[in-house]
């Protein structure tokens, strides 16, 4: 994973660095336009932007071009504190960032790298999401979002009901009227498809996946692989990662909705 961060602070870009150390290789940009070159050329997987570069020029009209023409670029703002005294924060709200992180405020090791994989969540999510949308009730897509935005987590039934405002036995009785799986096994689903795109890169193993997405082990998330789909991590990824587990997860909503019990 390549960020391609502009953040002229250098102790803010000495932090970033170290919380990514394992996980990514940061690329140090002075200017916007050297920003949008690695988006461009398909290289920055996520970007990190301070306020302004080297040469004073805004953030802002860079932050909404590249939601408008690289909605699947996450983007993160690291932003100084004279930021939020501009009132600047509505702004880039509006404009679709995907995180906000304080220069010596909130910006150590493991907020960094929060905000990092939660800015790459709320992208994988809406990709998600888009593409089980068409087969999901419009009332049931909020809690489809929240599962796939809060997978890297062993989330709980009970959770996500408060997080939906409603109680667990109510929300089992909403995804049942809609012949959908129960809660447990669409939270299953979800961390299932998450878990898929990490695949996708052969970089990382499947101990490494497990890891991120708070399983046990490796082992355990392989046996939920098995479980839920029938096959090994291996065949996953030899049938297409995410787009393997999205048929799955099709053919399982198809199974219920006809009647069939899950398999979960």
């Amino acid at each position: 994973m390549i960020v391609a961060a502009l953040v002229k602070d250098p102790v803010s870009r000495a932090r970033l660095t170290d919380a990514l150390r394992h996980d990514a290789t940061v690329r140090n940009c002075e200017r916007l336009t050297e920003v949008l070159a690695l988006v461009e050329q398909g290289l920055a997987t996520i970007v990190v932007l301070d306020h302004r570069d080297r040469d004073g020029n805004a953030a802002l009209p860079v932050v909404r071009r590249l939601r408008d023409e690289f909605p699947s670029v996450p983007v993160v703002m690291y932003l100084p504190m004279t930021a939020v005294a501009s009132g600047a924060l509505m702004e880039y709200a509006r404009a679709g960032v995907n995180q906000l992180v304080f220069q010596g405020m909130d910006d150590f090791k493991t907020s960094l790298r929060s905000a990092i994989n939660a800015a790459l969540d709320q992208v994988s999510a809406g990709a998600l999401a888009a593409d089980l949308e068409s087969l999901i009730p419009p009332t049931i897509v909020p809690f489809l979002r929240y599962c796939l935005e809060h997978s890297r987590r062993n989330i709980t039934v009970e959770e996500v009901a408060t997080a939906m405002g409603v109680h667990r036995k109510t929300l089992g009785d909403r995804l049942k009227a809609a012949r959908l799986p129960s809660p447990r096994a669409m939270i299953g689903w979800c961390r299932l498809l998450m878990a898929s795109r990490l695949l996708d890169d052969p970089g990382r193993t499947v101990e490494q996946v497990a890891l991120k997405l708070d399983f046990a082990s490796g082992t355990a998330l392989r046996n939920m692989f098995k479980r839920y789909t029938g096959l090994r991590t291996t065949e996953v990824r030899e049938n297409g990662g995410v787009r393997c587990l999205l048929h799955a997860f099709k053919s399982e909503l198809a199974a219920v909705s006809a009647g069939k019990p899950p398999v979960a």
